[in-house]
């Protein structure tokens, strides 16, 4: 199974260590814009809806303060994976019932549902369990070190 280079699916300017937001659907808009501003998705108004409709379905509230929210939608010209870090964590309706101060939202092209966002999702739950690997990621100051960490998990999940 060959996986996308993470640079293809992320870079500086799709995440926000800094996001100020006092609810759910103001994160998600927000993050939306960031993959409207380089033109990954032909409508924020549809992408968003499929954000809200996924959610409405079962939370994406992952546990320990992360969220995960996803779309496969036709609107998705790119796969591409945003990040927000919030300064005041916002409730997600979470699994563990915390509030959430970090989103990872995936948007994934209709044609790829099956593969590329299954693929993308469970490298990620399967990373976000590790202790260090959330901490690392919930804890880091700058946008490389984020990115890094999200190569680091790539490159060792095509390794084993």
């Amino acid at each position: 199974m060959e996986l996308l280079e993470i640079t293809s699916l992320i870079n500086k300017d799709l995440i926000d260590l800094n996001l100020e937001a006092s609810s759910q659907l103001e994160v998600i808009e927000y993050l939306a814009s960031l993959l409207e501003n380089q033109d990954r998705i032909d409508s924020k108004s549809a992408f968003i809806q499929g954000v809200m409709d996924r959610e409405a379905q079962f939370t994406t509230g992952f546990g320990n303060g992360i969220a995960i929210p996803h779309c496969k939608s036709e609107t998705v010209k790119n796969t591409s994976i945003v990040i927000g870090k919030m300064n005041n964590a916002v409730d997600w309706k979470a699994m563990d019932d915390r509030e959430v101060s970090f989103v990872i939202m995936l948007a994934v092209p209709e044609s790829e549902g099956g593969t590329t966002h299954l693929q993308i999702l469970s490298t990620l739950s399967g990373k976000l369990i590790d202790d260090d690997f959330r901490t690392s990621l919930m804890n880091a100051a700058h946008k490389e070190n984020v990115l890094r960490l999200l190569e680091d998990c790539v490159s060792k999940k095509s390794n084993s």
